[in-house]
């Protein structure tokens, strides 16, 4: 009988001894692996972790056939520090200027000593300061919000629905972005099988830094992304339940929020499905995806959906 591998004794920065969590009085095991950029990801991958070929008796990372995993293993991990291909330009593409007033910068203002202009201030003209005048100055004030983006779905998702929810993500962070947001990104994976749970955790942007979108695109639209790098990842976990039927479930809305204490005003992008991403129309999608966010007050989605329908149009023409 071959032993589990273990790997959080020599891979000790990136995956992790399992651990006990309890949500809603179930007992459950947590087994957590975490990288902070595509680098260490690459890093782990290329070093060949031992496999838990006692769970997983095929590797369906390397098995799966490309219509349904993507491009080959060996292909997807080289991507993850590759130059980006050609379809990243029409990713870009479709990138646009979601400006709402819900969304305009917040501004406060500070009290600001002056040697003349604005107000006087009498105690303090009568004590010989210079600085006698008062005047207030505009400050950019920033909003911090927090969103997170499962990187898993169910088996029947489809190649365009990935790709549709990953358009929609950018533009959505982007706006924020604009808006004066200091969006707080948190891209994982939450998947369960019977009593265990499986969190891994790839980040693909830091605190106070801008959008990285080679990095957005390669996590959210491809699907060699989950069914290639996140399976392995998985595959050299020390699971024990029956995960080689499904790679497990992924979490839903409720209990991912349970386990991971999203704030109140956090927002989390479900999967596809969830959210009403069907990806037959980029339009309709984006409009679904919207109202499930509970944004409608915040983005003009029918100048958008008007927008997205002519640039979709623009790129069929072009091919």
């Amino acid at each position: 009988m071959e032993r589990y591998p273990h790997n959080y004794q020599k891979y000790e920065d990136y995956i992790f001894p399992p651990d006990e969590v309890e949500i809603d009085d179930e007992k459950y095991t947590i087994y957590k692996a975490r990288f902070n950029n595509l680098f260490e990801l690459y890093d782990y991958l290329k070093s060949n972790p031992k496999t838990n070929n006692r769970v997983f008796t095929t590797l369906h990372s390397i098995s799966k056939g490309s219509d349904f995993a993507g491009k080959p293993y060996k292909e997807a991990v080289e991507d993850l520090v590759s130059e980006v291909d050609p379809g990243y330009e029409e990713f870009l593409s479709l990138q646009r200027d979601l400006d709402n007033a819900g969304l305009k910068e917040v501004h406060k203002y500070k009290l600001v000593r002056t040697v003349a202009g604005g107000h006087l201030n009498i105690p303090a003209y009568s004590a010989g300061n210079p600085l006698c005048y008062e005047t207030e100055e505009k400050v950019r004030s920033p909003k911090f919000v927090r969103i997170h983006v499962t990187l898993s779905y169910y088996w029947g998702t489809t190649k365009k629905q990935v790709l549709n929810r990953a358009i929609i993500i950018t533009n959505v962070l982007k706006a924020l972005e604009k808006a004066g947001y200091n969006v707080l990104l948190n891209t994982f994976e939450l998947s369960m099988e019977y009593d265990e749970i499986v969190y891994i955790v790839v980040q693909i942007k830091k605190h106070g830094e801008r959008m990285n979108m080679a990095a957005l695109y390669k996590t959210l639209c491809r699907v060699e992304f989950l069914r290639r790098i996140l399976f392995r990842i998985l595959e050299t976990l020390d699971v024990k339940r029956a995960w080689e039927d499904g790679y497990g479930s992924t979490c839903s809305a409720n209990f991912t929020k349970k386990v991971l204490h999203f704030g109140s005003n956090d927002i989390f992008f479900d999967q596809p499905r969830e959210m009403g991403i069907y990806g037959d129309d980029l339009a309709d999608d984006f409009e679904a995806a919207i109202k499930h966010l509970n944004l409608e007050d915040k983005i003009d989605v029918e100048k958008a959906k008007k927008e997205f329908k002519k640039d979709v149009q623009s790129l069929k023409l072009k091919r």
